[in-house]
């Protein structure tokens, strides 16, 4: 089924702890070899901004997801054996403050028409500010969850004589490949601000122009309190699984595995930028 062709790992961890405070940053990239889907002849955008105040509570829900396949959809699984393949972006956030001031904000781009190397089909910006001091009382939380996903899956397919349309470059033999990469974080604050952006992409009509996810997550104090300090948990994570084979040939020549996931507690600042590309 896959295969990894000539990519390579980075992974940079760096902890601090001073007294109780917890001050952790996280860099993650890989490139591979997958392809993007080529887009439909009919494609659609949505876009949505929200900005949200409140003194009291707060709760909010979001759930994308987006497949897009060179073949039809409503046969699959199994994938034609002859060079079919398809592709999800996936993105899910759920948020929920009680008794405090949260002031919110959330931006989502999807476009599902091909893209360049440049472009993307989805993306997400979040900015959250929480103090649970806010209502007076000073007992409230705030819980918020968030994650964003890339699934690509195709069979090989010797040129021309593949089943299925591959952009701009058909002719080429490209071997089957399997990736999954997901990046999210998790947190429980007293007071704190998170700021996240994510992005992904997996249509073009350009095979070169690969397929990508990003995601960056920042927790830290909240411009309410002026402390620099989060107070609460956080959590951040990566995981990936990438599998590729080699020429038209049905076979399994590279496995590879990923992840990551770090948990802080106390007074905290933590952060984590994660990239995957291919090619």
């Amino acid at each position: 089924m896959c295969n990894y062709q000539g990519g390579e790992m980075k992974t940079k961890t760096m902890v601090i702890l001073v007294a109780f405070a917890f001050i952790m940053a996280i860099g993650f990239s890989v490139v591979s070899a997958a392809n993007p889907i080529p887009a439909s002849n009919e494609t659609s955008g949505i876009s949505v901004y929200i900005t949200a105040n409140a003194q009291g509570s707060l709760k909010s829900d979001t759930d994308i997801v987006f497949t897009q396949g060179n073949g039809n959809l409503l046969n699959n699984p199994p994938l034609d054996a002859n060079g079919e393949g398809q592709a999800t972006i996936a993105y899910v956030e759920n948020t929920v403050a009680t008794s405090g001031t949260i002031n919110y904000t959330q931006s989502i781009e999807v476009d599902t028409a091909s893209q360049g190397a440049s472009g993307s089909n989805l993306e997400t910006v979040r900015q959250i500010d929480y103090s649970n001091e806010g209502d007076g009382d000073s007992v409230g939380m705030m819980h918020s969850s968030e994650s964003i996903l890339i699934e690509q899956d195709a069979t090989a397919t010797d040129g021309e004589e593949g089943c299925c349309m591959w952009g701009d470059d058909n002719g080429e033999t490209l071997p089957a490949s399997s990736v999954r990469v997901e990046a999210g974080s998790e947190v429980n604050l007293k007071e704190g601000s998170v700021n996240s952006d994510g992005s992904a992409r997996t249509v073009s009509n350009d095979i070169d122009s690969g397929i990508e996810i990003t995601y960056d997550v920042s927790v830290e104090g909240s411009g309410q309190t002026g402390n620099d300090k989060a107070v609460g948990g956080a959590e951040v994570f990566t995981e990936a699984i990438i599998m590729e084979g080699s020429g038209a040939e049905v076979n399994q020549t590279t496995s590879m595995t990923y992840e990551q996931n770090v948990r802080v507690n106390g007074l905290i600042q933590i952060s984590m930028d994660t990239e995957y590309s291919s090619p």
